[in-house]
């Protein structure tokens, strides 16, 4: 087994540990029949911090709910939770949920933002829906009516974001799209289908790497800064992760090229870095800044493997033998 690999699978991180082996390896996991596995991934020390600061009666922070402010309130405590693992098995998951239903999603389905940045955003649209799906609930009214919002709000605007000069945001496209390659094979319509395909179509266009989409303004250097978590902003792993994940190869021309940069910023010991942070903004911290980093290592090999530009040996194997 590579070092690389095994570093990905030491007790440290359980779900990068559970994702290494389900998705590099090989290995068939029933996670749903294996319920423990979940117990596991809150003992995580970022995840156990943020569940022992939630309040009796399910909010982080103050009893106040929308997206700000950022990173530290219940909706991001419940959105970080998620992308790490955590589901609605968790004691204090479904209180918290249905205090950011109840008082942030509209009647249509919307999850609008508030304060500075105000209106139904792509992006929020995505995360917010990102989040019920990964927390375990497909299943829910509020999810499909999220799901029907964002159909009916690509074919209205096609991403198009009020705060990028009314041009068609990536961001935004990302977001969506990586919430509904989540969508459950027994909700995936037509109308879904279509979004889908806007969004990848849109995102492969054009060159990934010198994100040539539509501005007025100059390109984000953050663009080029691997990071995990991210929130509304993205990069260039995030999406072509987020692209594979959706069916694309290395055939694509754009996506090829992104695949080769993300590979160019692998280290000697066959890792890749955190290069960007949402330390110190967030409740707890993950990992640190331009260090070797499990979660942006797990993603890019993942996502070199599944597009088949590197092609992997069987190291399940290799371990049992």
């Amino acid at each position: 087994m590579e070092p690389v690999t095994s570093w990905l699978i030491e007790d440290d991180n359980p779900y990068i540990k559970y994702l290494t082996y389900k998705n590099i390896l090989g290995k068939k996991i029933d996670k749903k029949g294996s319920p423990e596995i979940i117990d596991r991934f809150a003992s995580f020390k970022a995840v156990s911090s943020i569940l022992n600061m939630q309040s009796k009666k399910g909010w982080w922070g103050t009893d106040t709910y929308s997206f700000n402010p950022l990173y530290k309130n219940t909706f991001w405590q419940l959105y970080f939770l998620s992308i790490m693992g955590i589901t609605r098995r968790i004691s204090g998951i479904d209180k918290a949920v249905e205090l950011v239903v109840n008082h942030i999603q509209k009647d249509d389905g919307s999850f609008p933002s508030s304060s500075k940045y105000s209106g139904n955003l792509c992006c929020m649209e995505g995360i917010s829906l990102e989040m019920l799906l990964r927390l375990g609930y497909a299943d829910y009214d509020f999810t499909k009516k999220s799901i029907n919002f964002i159909n009916n709000l690509v074919y209205r605007e096609s991403f198009r974001c009020k705060y990028r000069q009314n041009l068609r945001c990536p961001w935004g496209a990302i977001k969506i799209l990586k919430a509904y390659n989540l969508v459950p094979e027994k909700y995936v319509d037509e109308k879904l289908e279509s979004t889908k395909k806007k969004a990848l179509d849109f995102l492969v266009k054009y060159d990934i790497v010198e994100a040539n989409y539509p501005r007025k303004k100059d390109r984000s250097n953050n663009w080029f800064m691997f990071g995990y978590p991210r929130s509304y902003n993205s990069d260039i792993l995030e999406l072509v992760t987020v692209v594979v994940d959706a069916g694309c190869s290395k055939n694509s021309r754009n996506v090829r090229r992104a695949l080769d940069y993300i590979l160019s910023k692998r280290l000697p010991d066959g890792t890749w870095k955190m290069e960007y942070s949402l330390n110190g903004r967030m409740l707890v911290d993950i990992e640190k800044k331009n260090k070797p980093s499990k979660w942006i290592t797990y993603f890019a090999l993942k996502t070199l493997y599944r597009s088949k530009y590197l092609e992997k040996k069987n190291e399940l194997q290799d371990q049992q033998s």
